[in-house]
């Protein structure tokens, strides 16, 4: 009886040592199956979702099981949300402690709101149905943010912005608060979800050049375009010969102050004094477009408009060459008024005119 009775228990430890080792096998299977899946679809993930956002999920779901598909989502989303936390540290700690300057307190009788706020206010469009704050920073992709605006307000209830007369959806914070007052507009900072996307303020720049005062798209830029001849050159441009600026003179209208929405510093957007939630890129605007959509929940309602206004400003080359057409001097003059943006969104200050990287 002894005898059975020990059989008994050396088969049944037998048997589970050959069950623990069968979970472990099948748990490795699938661990491998799924870092093998991750490899197979993490590069072409944010190009699937900004092409089709809408098939994404049925793409995912055929192949992989539904833990995998989140397992997956995350393991793609990790690196853009540890960007997304440092650019945001990074501005309040640029605020903070190398500014003094403490955020506003949300309190709708506040002026500072109006006087602090006032280019903010005009260039924020409001989406209420999604809840969204986006403000609009141009040669940065604004018409796209525009499009995707009435893209949303399309598929909204539009309450609101039938409310303030709006037929295409688009309202900034300004007329909000003209028709309702500066608590709305407190209301909306506090509780929505603030975006912006910023460039390197020289490319920007070189971009503003090349699309608004070289091609001169219309009477307002070609009548800028002689104006900033006229003040450069202090003489005036027949009228019968067509505007020639050169970087170089455009490049010292700006750095004496001369001023314009497509090319002014970010920072009159004061981001010091209302913090964004997210802060895109126009360098990594894909990664970042496709996280931010994730992140709203938006991916499977619009994509993003496609905008053909190139101008190649992006390309090292283009802008080696144009900034090598300008004075050591004068580069250390625009750098003392573009400093503030280089610094506040981390990007590299150049100390030289080849010094891009």
């Amino acid at each position: 009886m002894y005898r059975l009775t020990l059989k008994r228990v050396l088969f049944l430890m037998l048997l589970l040592v050959i069950l623990t080792i069968s979970a472990y096998t099948l748990y490795f299977a699938r661990y491998i199956i799924v870092k093998e899946s991750i490899c197979l679809v993490k590069n072409d993930l944010t190009e699937v979702m900004m092409s089709s956002a809408a098939d994404t999920s049925n793409v995912i779901s055929a192949k992989l099981p539904a833990d995998v598909e989140k397992m997956l989502k995350n393991k793609t989303y990790q690196h853009s949300e540890e960007i997304q936390e440092q650019r945001v540290q990074h501005i309040k700690r640029i605020c903070t402690e190398e500014y003094k300057i403490q955020p506003l307190p949300f309190n709708g009788t506040d002026k500072r709101f109006s006087s602090h706020l006032r280019a903010r206010l005009r260039t924020t469009f409001v989406n209420d149905d999604y809840k969204l704050l986006v403000t609009v920073v141009y040669k940065t992709g604004s018409q796209g943010w525009k499009k995707l605006l009435k893209q949303l307000y399309e598929r909204g209830r539009n309450v609101s912005q039938k409310t303030l007369g709006s037929e295409d959806g688009l309202y900034t914070l300004s007329q909000v608060k003209k028709q309702y007052g500066l608590n709305a507009v407190v209301n909306r900072l506090k509780n929505y979800f603030s975006i912006i996307f910023v460039r390197h303020p020289y490319t920007r720049m070189l971009s503003a050049y090349k699309e608004k005062l070289v091609k001169m798209p219309n009477k307002f830029y070609e009548k800028k375009s002689r104006g900033i001849i006229r003040q450069v050159r202090s003489i005036p441009l027949p009228d019968s010969e067509t505007p020639d600026l050169k970087f170089d003179e455009f490049v010292q209208f700006v750095a004496n102050g001369g001023w314009d929405e497509h090319w002014c510093p970010i920072l009159n957007k004061k981001p010091c004094h209302v913090y964004y939630d997210f802060i895109g890129h126009l360098e990594t605007f894909q990664d970042d477009v496709a996280y931010l959509f994730h992140l709203i929940g938006i991916g499977n309602i619009v994509e993003f408009p496609e905008c053909h206004h190139a101008t190649g400003s992006e390309d090292l080359a283009v802008l080696k060459e144009h900034f090598s057409q300008i004075s050591q001097t004068l580069l250390t003059k625009l750098n003392t008024r573009y400093k503030n943006d280089f610094k506040i969104f981390d990007y590299r200050l150049p100390q030289n005119n080849t010094d891009f990287h």
